[in-house]
């Protein structure tokens, strides 16, 4: 009689079972501009009573969303925008869609999944794959699933789904050069309207935003060495870096620009990363930078009183998760980094080798969580009181990366 009262184990089904069981609750999402021009079409995927879940991107610059199928459609709102995290979640009046279970947990290696996405002719289309990859992000924890079905354009806002119907992760775009598909991680669909309402609580508009800055081009000259102006930090002073993954060869920009100083705080981006006027960092509350914010120590990458031959070791955990890091340090000389401008300015070179401990990874022989080997070189110019160039380069069977972030521009506004 007890054991009538415990759940059912999950059944795994086949792919023509999939489909029919999951087929409800995809749709088509279109958008529309401010003249009704369309924009850009993805899917979403029935998560509760009128409600959806998208990613982010697909909605950029729409004033009209609508859910389609069988050619019929719905008018959508915005309900909570996670744009940091590139979850939206839509309201649908008066629609009564089936939705999906949300799979509990963290996927394991090689499970069986399949990825469920409507088509602009309003059919689902489905691929059956395995969990080939996971990747960690900046608070250490699970931050996007590859699936080894080969990614195509279009499937943005789909689902990824284990062999029982149930949603693991939200499909997302693919860098191009990549073999597998990523999916954001659908445990983040939960917090999504708590992360909404927080970040519409603590926009500021700026008056020079960022992304203007961001557009600047690479060959505008930068300002005289920090040292020699007497004037950093100041509001308005921005220091551009190019990010570049070594491995899909994209680049993208990334902007610190100072809002404001508070004492000893100078506040970046709308709070994003907060440093002491030493450039320490105190707070990194949006890591944009990839490996040089998303596993930073908590005091920096750079001891005080840098010396040749130098060496030491930093020991930490990420706030909010158990991913634990080890790095040992040293500083292996010096050498002229050419400014954007064309002057060169002293730096120190930094060398980095360490392991990051991810628990998703599953664990090892010894019961420990698996660990990543990490490889960093760092170059930081003293009178600048600024890294200028970090590497970072790490491989696991399952996941790997190799990118660099340089200084391209400094100047002040």
């Amino acid at each position: 009689m007890l054991h009538s009262l415990l759940p059912a184990p999950a059944l795994a089904l086949d792919a023509a079972q999939m489909l029919s069981r999951v087929t409800p609750s995809v749709y088509t999402v279109a958008t529309l501009n401010a003249q009704r021009v369309p924009l850009a079409t993805g899917s979403a995927v029935v998560t509760g009573p009128g409600q959806l879940v998208t990613a982010c991107h697909v909605l950029k610059g729409a004033k009209t969303v609508m859910i389609q199928r069988d050619n019929v459609s719905y008018g959508a709102t915005l309900e909570a925008p996670d744009v940091e995290r590139d979850i939206c979640l839509l309201k649908v009046a008066n629609f009564n869609a089936p939705a999906v279970p949300v799979a509990p947990g963290v996927p394991a290696f090689g499970q069986r999944v399949f990825t469920a996405v409507a088509t602009d002719e309003g059919r689902v289309s489905m691929n059956q794959g395995t969990v080939a990859g996971l990747r960690a992000g900046p608070d250490g924890g699970l931050d996007r699933i590859q699936a080894s079905v080969p990614p195509v354009a279009g499937v943005s806002g789909g689902g990824l789904f284990d062999d029982s119907g149930r949603l693991m992760g939200v499909l997302t775009r693919t860098a191009p050069g990549e073999t597998l598909t990523s999916a954001l991680p659908s445990a983040w669909i939960a917090t999504a309207p708590a992360r909404s309402t927080s970040a519409l609580a603590h926009y500021k508009p700026s008056a020079a935003p960022v992304a203007a800055t961001a557009a600047a081009p690479a060959t505008t000259p930068a300002t005289a060495p920090v040292a020699a102006t007497g004037e950093s930090p100041r509001v308005g002073e921005t220091w551009r870096y190019e990010l570049t993954d070594r491995l899909t060869k994209l680049k993208r920009d990334v902007v610190y620009r100072v809002d404001r100083i508070d004492g000893d705080k100078v506040i970046y981006n709308q709070g994003g990363r907060v440093e002491s006027r030493d450039g320490r960092p105190q707070k990194i509350g949006t890591p944009i930078g990839g490996e040089f914010e998303s596993v930073s120590p908590p005091d920096g990458w750079v001891p005080a009183e840098l010396r040749v031959g130098m060496t030491w070791r930093y020991t930490y955990k990420t706030a909010g998760s158990d991913a634990r890091t080890v790095m040992n340090g040293r500083v292996t000389g010096e050498s002229a980094f050419r400014m954007p401008g064309g002057e060169e300015v002293r730096a120190f070179r930094i060398a980095y080798d360490g392991i990051a401990l991810r628990s998703f990874y599953g664990v090892g022989a010894s019961g420990a969580p698996v660990s990543v080997p990490y490889k960093i070189a760092i170059w930081y110019a003293p009178e600048l009181m600024r890294v200028v160039r970090f590497d970072a380069s790490y491989a696991h069977r399952y996941d790997r990366l190799d990118e660099s972030l340089v200084l391209v521009e400094h100047r002040f506004d």
